[in-house]
């Protein structure tokens, strides 16, 4: 589900069971798919396919780069049709280059990157993947505002913004959830959406 390297079949089963808190997946389809155009879509992270899958059945046209052999084996087990087309790689260097309407990076996968300069690789990997009017969409928690006084390996919004601005990309929106729910400095994450400067 991210760059790290090869988590097993154990990690790939934990992936797809329910979790608490994570957002309505209908609610998340109806997000990123009104935010996709046109409509094909790169889910960096793709892991076992909880979001691809269901995007995929909504009348997009789902792309996935995941590192882990055993997370795309699972994707495939669960994606008989091969509506999700997949490729084993890394997030800071995805292997597919044709430019999508969507960018999606979810869940918590971009804080699973190892460093500040792969932050960096992975925004500007994103920004070239993009179609002219295509967007990014990020989400992850966020760390305590208690700790803000110094480096954490969570990035903050305006670590994000700064990353963003650096490919040439802008913040166009930013929520606490695929909801909608306003976003403040004691949310504990963050949907974020980007596209080019005009």
């Amino acid at each position: 589900m991210s760059s790290r390297t090869g988590p097993g079949e154990a990690y790939a089963r934990a992936c797809d069971r329910p979790h608490s808190g994570r957002d309505d997946i209908s609610t998340l389809v109806d997000f990123v798919r009104t935010r996709t155009d046109p409509a094909v879509l790169l889910e960096l992270g793709v892991g076992t396919g909880r979001l691809a899958i269901p995007l995929a059945k909504a009348g997009v046209r789902a792309y996935g780069v995941d590192s882990s052999p055993a997370m795309l084996a699972r994707l495939r087990a669960k994606d008989p049709e091969g509506l999700v087309t997949v490729f084993e790689g890394c997030m800071t260097e995805p292997p597919i280059t044709a430019p999508f309407g969507c960018v999606l990076i979810a869940s918590d996968t971009f804080a699973l990157l190892p460093d500040r300069v792969a932050w960096a690789k992975c925004f500007g990997a994103a920004a070239q993947r993009l179609s002219a009017d295509g967007r990014l969409i990020i989400e992850g928690a966020l760390p305590d505002p208690a700790s803000w006084g110094g480096p954490s390996p969570i990035p903050r919004p305006e670590e994000l913004d700064l990353l963003a601005g650096n490919v040439a990309l802008r913040l166009t929106e930013r929520y606490e959830d695929y909801a909608q729910q306003p976003f403040t400095l004691y949310s504990p994450k963050c949907v974020s959406v980007y596209q080019r400067v005009l």
